[in-house]
């Protein structure tokens, strides 16, 4: 097969020789061209009687048909579909360099899925059941791959895991924990005859701080896996949100002071374990309430409901008897307040000293009066205007007592 790839120079006129070539047998490595050949070329030892074959490059067609594939193209189709794998077209195509992906994949399935080599080659799909043997030991260690296979997957669309660097076919991520955790390990080499006992354990040291790196790889790949952490960060921007039941502020202060046993349990033992102890709460106020009816003398589940009616319509009375003595009690205590406030002015006002007192004065009333614009008079004329006054209450006092 070596011998397709390699290419080949005629030996007499030093020409390459793409298609047939004609190869001495009695010389070796003696190859010539049809032209040479033809010509009855002779050089050296070698010459025109000797025996000879036609050899060929891989230029020429094995399956005649559609697409007159080449034996080299074939060659080379075969090494790409071992190399990258079924499906990968494209580094096929690559490989080939003269064929295109879909080519290589249409001809791939004529010659050697459908046609004679296929059948020959493969049984029958209906009766084909592929022999897999899991040659891996059984590891119940932190690094064991059981412990995130018996999760369930992670929930969430392509796009969504592109955006994340998440690879479902490998259940990885592009960019681990401490992605430079490697580099512990990465230059370390045992040199026993140069390294001493000091030398050995710094190394050995090493190797422990990266396992413990990797142990808490798994462990956050399985918190994140068994968690659906990664579903919740990306529920807000969902279309379809999903209605979750609304906690009371109660249940969250629970869930707040129990969050911290989660890291020793799986999701659902956790959430089981919240159950658990949410119905042992119920439980409890349960049996406070049986114990509160067996103390009230009720022995019969039909008599609850009516000491239930008759308990509420008492704390609606004693509810009103207490506003109403707490609004008394208020009133009576600012009357004792007003009352020991004036018996301080008292006693300040009786012990102090006479000339300390200061007398008040009594503010004269002033009532709004409208302002009259008028011009200041001199007091002259204000005597004038004061006798004419007089004067006219005399004559009409005159004049009254003549009529």
């Amino acid at each position: 097969m070596a011998d397709l790839y390699a290419k080949y120079n005629c030996t007499y006129c030093q020409e390459d020789i793409s298609g047939l070539r004609v190869r001495c047998v009695e010389c070796p490595d003696f190859d010539l061209c049809l032209q040479c050949f033809s010509a009855g070329a002779e050089i050296g030892p070698h010459k025109n009687d000797h025996s000879y074959q036609f050899m060929d490059s891989g230029t020429i067609s094995i399956f005649n048909g559609k697409g007159n594939w080449t034996a080299r193209e074939h060659l080379r189709l075969l090494d790409a579909i071992e190399q990258f794998g079924f499906g990968n077209w494209e580094d096929i195509s690559k490989h080939i360099e003269t064929r295109t992906p879909e080519e290589a994949k249409e001809e791939y399935i004529a010659r050697y899925l459908e046609g004679n080599i296929g059948k020959h080659t493969w049984p029958p799909t209906e009766s084909y059941r592929p022999n897999l043997v899991d040659q891996t030991k059984s590891d119940h260690g932190p690094l064991s791959p059981d412990l995130t296979s018996r999760l369930p997957p992670l929930d969430i669309t392509p796009e969504e895991a592109a955006q994340l660097g998440y690879m479902p076919q490998r259940d990885d991520f592009e960019r681990d924990y401490n992605h430079e955790a490697e580099s512990l390990v990465s230059s370390l080499f045992l040199n026993p005859a140069e390294d001493d006992d000091l030398d050995i354990a710094l190394k050995l040291a090493q190797v422990d701080m990266y396992t413990n790196n990797l142990r808490e790889r798994a462990r956050r790949k399985r918190v994140v896996r068994d968690y659906q952490l990664v579903s919740a960060f990306f529920a807000s921007s969902r279309k379809d949100k999903t209605v979750k039941k609304k906690q009371t502020k109660e249940e969250k202060e629970f869930r707040d002071r129990i969050r911290v046993f989660a890291q020793f349990y799986t999701a659902q033992e956790y959430e089981q374990f919240l159950t658990n102890l949410e119905r042992e709460r119920e439980l409890r106020l349960r049996l406070s309430e049986l114990y509160r009816y067996r103390e009230h003398g009720i022995t019969r589940h039909e008599e609850c409901t009516h000491f239930e009616q008759v308990m509420v319509q008492t704390q609606g009375q004693n509810d009103a008897v207490d506003h109403w003595n707490e609004k008394k009690s208020a009133f009576v205590n600012r009357l004792y307040q007003f009352a020991f406030h004036l018996g301080q002015q008292w006693a300040v006002h009786t012990n102090t000293p006479p000339h300390l007192k200061k007398k008040r004065r009594r503010k004269k009333l002033l009532f709004h009066r409208p302002k009259v614009h008028c011009k200041r008079l001199s007091q002259q004329q204000l005597l004038n205007q004061s006798n004419q006054s007089q004067s006219d209450d005399d004559s009409s006092q005159s004049v009254g007592g003549a009529g």
